[in-house]
Protein backbone atom coordinates (compact mmCIF):
# COMPACT_ATOMS: atom_id res chain seq x y z
CA UNK A 1 0.00 0.00 0.00
CA UNK A 2 3.14 2.31 0.42
CA UNK A 3 4.23 4.27 -2.59
CA UNK A 4 6.66 2.88 -5.02
CA UNK A 5 9.20 4.82 -6.56
CA UNK A 6 11.67 3.51 -9.02
CA UNK A 7 15.32 4.21 -8.76
CA UNK A 8 14.74 6.07 -12.45
CA UNK A 9 12.41 8.40 -10.87
CA UNK A 10 14.42 9.45 -8.35
CA UNK A 11 17.07 9.94 -10.51
CA UNK A 12 15.40 12.03 -12.48
CA UNK A 13 14.23 13.89 -9.76
CA UNK A 14 17.32 14.83 -8.35
CA UNK A 15 18.98 15.83 -11.91
CA UNK A 16 15.85 18.06 -11.73
CA UNK A 17 16.50 19.91 -8.78
CA UNK A 18 20.53 20.31 -8.97
CA UNK A 19 19.52 21.73 -12.15
CA UNK A 20 17.16 24.32 -11.17
CA UNK A 21 19.12 25.10 -7.66
CA UNK A 22 21.68 25.80 -10.09
CA UNK A 23 19.61 28.34 -12.17
CA UNK A 24 18.05 30.01 -9.18
CA UNK A 25 21.59 30.53 -8.30
CA UNK A 26 23.11 32.09 -11.24
CA UNK A 27 20.00 34.47 -10.80
CA UNK A 28 20.88 35.42 -7.51
CA UNK A 29 24.45 36.46 -8.03
CA UNK A 30 23.18 38.40 -11.17
CA UNK A 31 21.01 40.15 -8.75
CA UNK A 32 23.93 41.14 -6.85
CA UNK A 33 26.27 41.75 -9.59
CA UNK A 34 23.69 44.71 -10.40
CA UNK A 35 23.53 45.75 -6.91
CA UNK A 36 27.13 45.93 -6.67
CA UNK A 37 27.64 47.98 -9.66
CA UNK A 38 24.65 50.16 -9.10
CA UNK A 39 25.84 50.93 -5.15
CA UNK A 40 27.09 53.70 -3.87
CA UNK A 41 30.92 53.27 -4.08
CA UNK A 42 30.25 50.91 -7.02
CA UNK A 43 32.37 47.91 -6.53
CA UNK A 44 32.97 47.17 -10.25
CA UNK A 45 35.76 44.71 -9.45
CA UNK A 46 32.98 42.45 -7.22
CA UNK A 47 30.60 43.47 -9.51
CA UNK A 48 32.14 41.72 -12.78
CA UNK A 49 33.72 38.96 -10.28
CA UNK A 50 29.77 38.32 -9.22
CA UNK A 51 28.24 38.41 -12.82
CA UNK A 52 31.19 35.80 -13.96
CA UNK A 53 30.42 33.75 -11.34
CA UNK A 54 26.43 33.78 -12.36
CA UNK A 55 27.21 33.41 -16.07
CA UNK A 56 29.18 30.11 -14.79
CA UNK A 57 26.35 28.64 -12.78
CA UNK A 58 23.99 29.43 -15.38
CA UNK A 59 25.95 27.91 -17.81
CA UNK A 60 26.54 24.38 -15.30
CA UNK A 61 22.77 24.22 -15.41
CA UNK A 62 22.03 24.96 -18.11
CA UNK A 63 24.23 22.08 -19.16
CA UNK A 64 22.91 19.78 -16.86
CA UNK A 65 19.49 20.08 -17.99
CA UNK A 66 20.35 19.43 -22.09
CA UNK A 67 22.15 16.61 -20.88
CA UNK A 68 19.25 15.38 -19.11
CA UNK A 69 16.87 16.07 -21.77
CA UNK A 70 19.03 14.03 -24.12
CA UNK A 71 19.51 10.88 -21.89
CA UNK A 72 15.61 10.75 -21.53
CA UNK A 73 15.24 11.30 -25.32
CA UNK A 74 17.76 8.20 -25.66
CA UNK A 75 15.84 6.30 -22.81
CA UNK A 76 12.55 5.97 -25.36
CA UNK A 77 14.47 5.77 -28.71
CA UNK A 78 16.66 2.94 -27.19
CA UNK A 79 12.98 1.06 -25.28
Amino acid sequence: MGLKISGNAVREAIIAVIALFLLGSSIYFFAISINLAVAQPPNITASLLAALIGFSVLSAGVTILKSWAIARAAEKIGG
